[in-house]
């Protein structure tokens, strides 16, 4: 399986809140775990309109989805960063595991500037 890309994924750090609540604020910073992935990103599709991140404000957003293909699984609440790019993961990423080839996974990005 040719996978030419080097992605870093980010698995946020859950941060409590100051009343311990259940649903934690999730922190991507540089403290943030970081491992390194090889894998195959392709487009799907060119601008979306709107969605994702908000963009800056006084600006439309440009939505572009893109296809993950891993051997290494990624989650739902990681990011990916590739060729100065920060993508979120949209959805759960697919586990394919035929009896004659390699389980791998794949997984829809978005990423949104402006």
């Amino acid at each position: 399986m040719n996978l030419p890309h080097q992605l870093v994924v980010i698995t946020p750090r859950e941060v409590p809140d100051a009343y311990d609540n259940p649903a934690p604020a999730l922190d991507y910073g540089p403290d943030a775990p970081r491992r390194a992935v090889a894998g195959l990103l392709l487009p799907r599709d060119t601008a979306r309109g709107s969605g994702g991140t908000d963009p800056t404000p006084g600006r439309a957003p440009v939505t572009g989805a893109w296809w993950l293909l891993t051997t290494d699984p990624i989650r739902a609440r990681e990011r990916v960063l590739f060729d100065g790019r920060t993508f979120t993961v949209d959805g759960e990423p697919a586990q394919f595991a035929p009896r004659p080839g390699f389980t791998h996974y794949e997984t829809v990005l978005t990423h949104t500037e402006g």
